[in-house]
């Protein structure tokens, strides 16, 4: 591993290099700006089963345990994109996304707003990975069975 600074110059070409990478980005951050604005509002499960009195607190302890945990998520999924170069990418970043939706989706019953959003987040990522994925191996499938015969196969047939 080299110890070199990460300049702003690298994120910027980083990010030139595939257009989808913004839209996970800023997608990232939308979720992110929702769950540390949602820790100003009340837990409803507090109010009608607890009977917590009625001006909460910011829910500041969640709120951290959440955007800590999103950031892992996205140390995880930065470190498959740069680090992998197959196919299978798309699939690797589901299965990360997944093992986090269910780690924090088992508790969305009951849950408060804060924790409500980040599954909605996981969630929503889950969804468009899944999409990519199948999308990807579906052209890549195309690709090998294509009819028409490569460049190197075409020297055979003429």
């Amino acid at each position: 591993m080299s110890t070199k600074k990460i300049s702003m110059r690298t994120v910027a070409s980083y990010f030139k290099a595939q257009k989808l990478r913004i839209f996970f980005a800023i997608l990232w951050a939308l979720f992110v700006g929702l769950i540390i604005t949602s820790g100003f509002e009340p837990n409803p499960h507090a109010l009608q089963m607890l009977d917590a009195p009625e001006p909460h607190s910011y829910d500041i302890e969640l709120v951290v345990i959440l955007v800590v945990a999103m950031l892992f998520h996205l140390s995880f999924l930065v470190t498959i994109d740069v680090y992998m170069r197959s196919q299978w990418k798309f699939f690797t970043m589901l299965i990360i996304t997944t093992l986090f939706l269910l780690c924090f989706g088992m508790v969305a019953m009951h849950a408060p707003p804060s924790l409500g959003f980040m599954v909605f987040g996981l969630s929503y990522l889950f969804y468009c990975f899944r999409l990519f994925a199948f999308v990807r191996l579906a052209h890549s499938f195309y690709v090998v069975y294509s009819v028409e015969p490569r460049n190197e196969d075409r020297k055979f047939h003429t």
